[in-house]
């Protein structure tokens, strides 16, 4: 496929590339509780692609919007326009032409071509008179054949819708374009063409992502810290041994703690054993002193003063290395491996789980269908691109809709995790939410799971709606490993599609150590290739393909 692009320049981009496309400086943002995300925050974009990183809940999406709504404090100025595709479409318009931003115009048109127009239509319609010729070859350079402008987009998948969104995007007449997880729902052939595309663009796109794909070649990154923006010439292997180098210093600053903690250790047991040696002579020279007992009185209390005073240099001398080992151990931040202890949703190696039966979500006489039965713990990966069906095959196993072709049976009880997590309460505290979800009726069983997949403390009393993409994930998975009653097959819907890289990481972790069966759909064949499958689903539009996955 080729990705269309606008057939002639924005004309905002006619700025000189020398002036800076947008200049931001003192922005400040806060979580609803009051804590800060950034303080005094600067930014300078110039013509060219850059990735802006981050670990989830940082504030990068929020940092986007005030870039477009304006900031109370601080100033923002835009050379030559700006546009926002933000992360989430939110409701969509009735036809396509309206989510592409130019259903006044193609109204209008068709207005003037009927001949009932009048001089209002034609100043919107402006010179754009092939406006639906250029919409029907941008529809069919993307695949989308069918497709006309007047078509209802809830129709379409979440890839096709994602993959319109970005073709507004394209078309905008703005040299500053922030794109918000714009390979959101999008497989990876389709994913790759627009990040080509966008990496070509003339101005500036800055583009919040966790993407492989997209972060591998871009030529700068900009990660935002809870310190401010820190500058990476490169993309992603150039951040991670940044990254890399920066954990090894914390590796060798806690090395280095603990061997200075020893060393004071057995320099303050020298020393307290000189001050014991020494308080023993000063107690026998004053027993065989002729001095006058107020003297000998003063001389005690003297060396007490004297022996407390270093006794407490030495205490603080302890305490002083115990400190810069706490504090170079929790640099590292290091997250405990999870663990499913006692967990109801094991299953036995000769347990049924699945069952497949001439299958094919699409197609009516497809030309490879699936007739199938999976055992135990089975672990499936299903990949196929926009719009093959993978969304109506996990509906499907949920009882939610039927297949084209055949049949699919979960055998055991199925929950799904989609990758917005709808399933979670905003305002609830995830603790008190999955003690619900467990029927427990104390807090101390829920919160000794959390902490064994690594959430414990305050941060498990939060409400939801405050926790990162990755805490959230963390929770979602603790309802389902323990929730009452028990569901083994668990099925994920792009899980880290939202979820920054340490974070996946966690989350490769969680879904390895899970001990039911789970049938995961992703574009990113890194993060299949990290869950050990035992089986791999290949869907396209005529075909479900099924491939075992060697140990």
């Amino acid at each position: 496929m080729s990705v269309p692009v606008s057939p002639t320049p924005s004309a905002s981009l006619s700025v000189s590339s020398v002036v800076p496309a947008l200049r931001a400086r003192g922005l400040s943002a806060a979580r609803d509780d009051g804590s800060v995300l950034y303080d005094a925050l600067s930014l300078v974009l110039h013509d060219g692609a850059s990735a802006l990183v981050g670990a989830n809940g940082v504030g990068k999406s929020t940092l986007l919007r005030q870039l477009v709504e304006g900031a109370r404090a601080g100033t923002i100025e835009v050379a030559g326009g700006l546009h926002h595709l933000t992360q989430h479409p939110g409701p969509l318009p009735a036809r396509v032409v309206d989510l592409l931003g130019l259903g006044a115009r193609f109204d209008a048109l068709q207005r003037l071509l009927a001949g009932d127009g009048d001089a209002a239509d034609a100043a919107c319609v402006d010179d754009d008179w092939t406006l639906e010729t250029r919409l029907h070859a941008a529809f069919e350079a993307l695949g989308f054949q069918d497709l006309a402008p007047t078509s209802d987009p809830a129709r379409l998948s979440g890839g096709q819708v994602q993959q319109l969104r970005l073709l507004a995007a394209s078309w905008r007449d703005a040299r500053v374009l922030l794109l918000d997880e714009p390979s959101t729902f999008l497989d990876g052939d389709v994913s790759t063409h627009w990040c080509r595309h966008f990496l070509q663009r003339a101005g500036a796109t800055l583009i919040v992502t966790h993407d492989p794909v997209w972060l591998r070649v871009m030529p700068r990154l900009v990660e935002l810290r809870p310190d401010g923006l820190h500058w990476i010439e490169g993309g992603l292997d150039a951040w991670r041994a940044a990254r890399e180098g920066a954990r090894r210093q914390t590796e060798d600053a806690l090395a280095q703690a603990r061997t200075d903690r020893a060393r004071a250790q057995r320099a303050v047991g020298r020393e307290r054993q000189r001050l014991d040696q020494r308080k023993a002579r000063g107690r026998r020279m004053r027993e065989d002193s002729n001095q006058s007992p107020l003297l000998l009185d003063q001389a005690k209390g003297n060396a007490e003063r004297h022996a407390g005073r270093a006794r407490g240099a030495l205490a603080q001398r302890l305490a002083d290395g115990e400190t810069a080992v706490r504090d170079a151990f929790a640099a590292i931040d290091a997250t405990p491996a999870p663990a499913f202890v006692d967990a109801g949703v094991v299953l036995p190696g000769a347990r049924r789980v699945l069952r497949f039966t001439g299958a094919h979500p699409l197609a009516d006489a497809p030309a490879e269908a699936l007739t199938w039965d999976a055992f135990g713990q089975v672990r499936i990966g299903l990949e196929g691109r926009n719009g093959s069906g993978k969304s109506t095959l996990l509906r499907a196993l949920c009882g939610e809709a039927g297949l084209a072709s055949g049949t699919v049976d979960a055998c055991v009880p199925v929950q799904l995790l989609d990758q917005m997590l709808a399933t979670l309460p905003d305002a609830m505290p995830a603790l008190d939410w999955l003690a619900a979800r467990m029927q427990a009726d104390a807090m101390d069983v829920p919160a000794t799971r959390l902490a064994l997949l690594g959430l414990a403390g305050a941060r498990a009393r939060q409400p939801l709606g405050l926790l990162s993409g990755g805490e959230r994930m963390r929770i979602a998975l603790a309802a389902a490993a323990w929730a009452q009653p028990a569901a083994p097959l668990l099925l994920l819907d792009e899980p880290a599609s939202h979820l920054d890289l340490d974070s996946v990481e966690a989350l490769v972790a969680l879904l390895r150590g899970w001990p039911g069966a789970l049938l995961v759909v992703s574009h990113d064949p890194a993060l299949l290739d990290a869950l050990a499958l035992t089986h791999r689903l290949h869907l396209d539009t005529e075909r479900l393909h099924l491939e075992a996955v060697d140990p």
